[in-house]
């Protein structure tokens, strides 16, 4: 491939390839009917665990999360609910190399850019941006340029801030949701093909997040889930026929499914002694407050500006302090699970963090216990072990791992989800009929997701150089190195992931190098420690 062709990745988040081969069938998405005939498709394999922040990671990056450091939305070296951003990140982006290497590119809505980077190009971040007063766009004066009759207006999203409005518009206007969502889709769409006609680019990345949370919300309702994917293939359409000449790589972090139940993972270790609180769980004020808005949210959401509340300076200071970690007695516990998003439990190391009953000589056998203690939970209904496979973190992610990883990952069977909330699962019928112990296995309840996530998210490829009707399956880490082989970009030996080289008619050449980062001046040193500081 020369150094003139152009590469599209567009992302779907959460895409799941059963369903759109389902609708397919039906003639509902004739651009993805269009790429299963004249292009190849098949599954995404995620990273472990197979959450979005990793995930959409490891694909800008074309490394595991050991390597780039990112395991969560939420830092995993803090107790707290600190939201990750692009600074954290360990590796370099595609985008980074492209730049490096003269290439430009066009970067919309992917999660965790904030703060934006310098690059060769555009960037408007996306998910983990922390509000829409943030200068999220690089360069800076791109922001200015997104308002209708210009580049077009652009929808921000704000990680759990907005979990409680869409969860809300979800059970009581779920119509509103999806309408909500397909709006979202063509402000970011509108706007990337705006830049993308007014912009040199080589390189052009944008993310449509909203099948993710549809998919999380509204599982029980398939129609307003397809009205979603149907306003994706809409645009993706437009893009490959505005553009017919570049290669599209369509992708998603993940794929959905649907559990039958939740295991409050806290909840477990609560039980078991590994956790303790500072009041009694079962019927502490962040449980009845829990359970009174379980009971008045019909009324609130139809009386209140929920967004906007939620939105507010407070309201977001509150939101993100109301965790099941702020009822945890971090001094007196050996563990908890980290995020409802990690799949992941952290040892409280009195030698490492201050913190805990647990010391560095008494780690192994903690770690032993707590491996064994999940291996061994079972749903009473059919006495069947819930959990799949647990691992310590240097088996996934390398001895090397940057970030400080979480001590256990584990996987769960696909009927089952997690959840991090440390309460009585069904609100106040559980609370009236409980005990010293919290129930640890509920069917999805008013704060749990419909649908959860799969291991294997879609990959879709079209273009001149690209097989028709064939089916290929890869791997998260394969997208930055195929990306970058396309470009005829030199890909760096550190990178995991590989050319998707049976995608291609005509073979493409790989090049290799030994990557070295640019040297910083001490008055780049400089600026990086205070902005350390301030986080």
């Amino acid at each position: 491939m020369g150094s003139d062709n152009k590469v599209v990745v567009i992302g779907l988040d959460g895409g799941t390839l059963s369903l759109i081969e389902n609708w397919v069938k039906k003639g509902k998405l004739p651009t993805f009917s269009r790429i299963m005939r004249e292009g190849v498709y098949g599954n995404l394999r995620s990273t472990i665990p197979w959450y979005s922040a990793p995930a959409w990671v490891s694909i800008v990056t074309g490394c595991q999360p050991g390597k780039h450091g990112i395991y969560d939305f939420f830092r995993t070296d803090s107790f707290s609910k600190k939201i990750v951003s692009s600074r954290l990140r360990k590796v370099p982006a595609v985008w980074n190399l492209l730049t490096e290497n003269d290439r430009n590119s066009i970067i919309v809505n992917v999660p965790g850019t904030y703060p934006p980077e310098k690059i060769n190009g555009v960037m408007i971040t996306g998910l983990l941006t922390p509000s829409p007063d943030s200068m999220y766009t690089y360069p800076p004066s791109i922001k200015k340029e997104l308002m209708p009759g210009k580049l077009g207006r652009y929808e921000l999203e704000q990680v759990a801030v907005d979990d409680i409005p869409k969860g809300l518009t979800a059970r009581y206007a779920p119509e509103r949701l999806a309408e909500q969502v397909n709006a979202i889709t063509t402000s970011h769409a509108t706007v990337t093909m705006n830049l993308m006609e007014r912009y040199k680019w080589d390189f052009t990345m944008v993310v449509f997040r909203g099948t993710d949370d549809v998919q999380h919300l509204l599982w029980n309702r398939m129609d307003l889930i397809l009205s979603c994917y149907q306003k994706a293939d809409g645009y993706i359409g437009r893009m490959i026929d505005r553009y017919p000449d570049a290669t599209f790589i369509i992708v998603s972090d993940h794929g959905f499914g649907k559990p039958k139940k939740y295991l409050y993972v806290n909840n477990a270790l609560y039980n078991a002694g590994y956790l303790k609180t500072k009041g009694n769980p079962t019927h502490n004020m962040q449980t009845l407050t829990a359970a009174f808005f379980e009971k008045t949210s019909r009324i609130l959401f139809h009386i209140l500006p929920i967004q906007k509340i939620a939105r507010s300076s407070i309201g977001r200071k509150l939101i993100l302090s109301s965790s099941a970690a702020s009822s945890i007695d971090f001094d007196s516990s050996k563990a908890f699970y980290h995020s409802v998003c990690s799949r992941g439990i952290r040892i409280i190391r009195r030698d490492k963090y201050g913190r805990g009953v647990v010391d560095e000589d008494n780690y192994e056998k903690v770690r032993g216990e707590l491996i064994e203690f999940l291996k061994n939970i079972r749903d009473p209904d059919t006495n069947e072990n819930i959990v799949e496979k647990v691992y310590r973190w240097e088996e996934i992610y390398g001895e090397d791992a940057v970030n400080d990883p979480l001590d256990i990952i584990f996987d769960l069977k696909e009927e089952y989800g997690a959840q991090e909330l440390l309460q009585p699962p069904q609100g106040l019928r559980s609370m009236l009929r409980s005990t010293s112990k919290l129930e640890i296995l509920s069917p999805p309840g008013f704060y749990d997701w419909l649908g959860d996530h799969r291991r294997n998210g879609i990959l879709f490829m079209y273009g001149r150089n690209i097989e028709k009707g064939k089916n290929v399956n890869a791997s998260v880490l394969d997208i930055t190195p195929t990306v970058l082989a396309l470009l005829d970009v030199p890909i760096p030996t550190y990178i995991d992931g590989e050319l998707i080289s049976n995608a291609f008619i005509e073979k493409i050449e790989v090049k290799h190098v030994e990557h070295r980062e640019k040297k910083l001046t001490e008055a780049e040193l400089k600026k990086i420690r205070k902005l350390r500081l301030k986080l």
